[in-house]
């Protein structure tokens, strides 16, 4: 079960626990300060709002399994209820982190970090000068040239080879 809700919240980025809250992939962009370009943050946040997982989720979870909708329903209820009510001292979710219950309360300590992936990017102006790149004005246009000695060139080995 807990390889399909690690799969589940790697594509859609959302996993509801019913009756305890949800996990949720949270995106900032990029932004532009002066002459910083400050890296997107990722992050995973636990909120404790009660919610119902989405029909999707259910058709999912159903098919990762091989059971029915309504089966999928029910197994994953008990299987919050197992895990949620036996005091266990944390749930995991594959390598992105674990929820664990302090004092009643649930705190998510998460091992992901977008800090390792992205970095900020400072950009220094660019001064263009003209003098910095030589001229080559000794340049010839013979290219018409070398394409009609290629043109007979062609033709000649074409009537050799029928020749």
């Amino acid at each position: 079960m807990i390889n399909s809700l690690t799969q589940y919240f790697a594509l859609n980025g959302l996993l509801v626990l019913p009756n305890i809250g949800m996990i949720k992939l949270h995106k900032e962009d990029a932004k532009w300060v002066n002459s910083i370009l400050f890296a997107p943050k990722e992050t995973i946040i636990f909120e404790p709002i009660d919610s119902k997982p989405s029909k999707l989720f259910y058709h999912f979870l159903g098919e990762t399994l091989d059971i029915s909708f309504e089966q999928a329903i029910f197994q994953y209820e008990q299987y919050i209820n197992e895990v949620f009510q036996n005091d266990l001292p944390h749930f995991e979710l594959g390598n992105f982190g674990s929820l664990q219950k302090i004092e009643g309360e649930y705190h998510w300590i998460s091992n992901f970090h977008s800090s390792a992936y992205f970095k900020e990017i400072e950009i220094a102006p660019i001064t263009h000068q003209d003098d910095a790149v030589p001229k080559n004005t000794t340049k010839k246009e013979n290219w018409y040239l070398w394409s009609i000695v290629l043109a007979l060139l062609s033709i000649v080995l074409i009537l050799f080879k029928f020749l």
